[in-house]
């Protein structure tokens, strides 16, 4: 599989993902797991226009995942895999999507969140997330861009 990065990002495609982790992983297309984009053109239409042309966008829904990526890969392309919560991203590898580390960039704040950095906050679901995926062996790396040096998020031991 050509899954070159996992990103929880509440932005889903930005300038970060654009400019900078586009390049740096070498990925020419972005697939956006997200049931409310997947469910409007309009909205996917506006976050085509940040894309270079030289990179695909495909939106997906959180169960047409797989078979997205094994179509991604059959066609030869390399993908950042976009989803935009510890929820969604905890749903797909639940259904079999398989991923060695995950890139937290930016989850906003609400009530009841914690900071982890200026960037972003965790709710208990998104701590239980986190756990799950480093009890499964899963890096979780706070880092907006590859030019940051980035944390390692690890639960508290018990």
């Amino acid at each position: 599989m050509s899954l070159e990065m996992v990103r929880v990002d509440c932005r889903l495609i930005h300038g970060q993902i654009v400019e900078t982790w586009l390049p740096h992983t070498g990925a020419d297309c972005l697939l956006v797991a997200n049931e409310d984009l997947a469910g409007n053109p309009f909205l996917r239409s506006v976050m085509e226009l940040a894309v270079p042309s030289s990179a695909c966008v495909v939106f997906c829904r959180l169960e047409e995942v797989a078979c997205a990526l094994a179509e991604i890969d059959r066609v030869g392309k390399k993908v950042i895999l976009l989803c935009s919560s510890f929820a969604d991203a905890l749903r797909i590898y639940r259904s079999g999507v398989r991923f060695s580390s995950i890139n937290i960039g930016n989850l906003h704040y609400s009530a009841g969140k914690v900071e982890i950095s200026p960037s972003v906050f965790f709710s208990q679901e998104d701590f239980d997330a986190v756990s799950c995926f480093c009890h499964n062996g899963i890096a979780v790396n706070v880092r907006a861009t590859p030019f940051d040096p980035g944390t390692c998020y690890e639960p508290e031991r018990e």
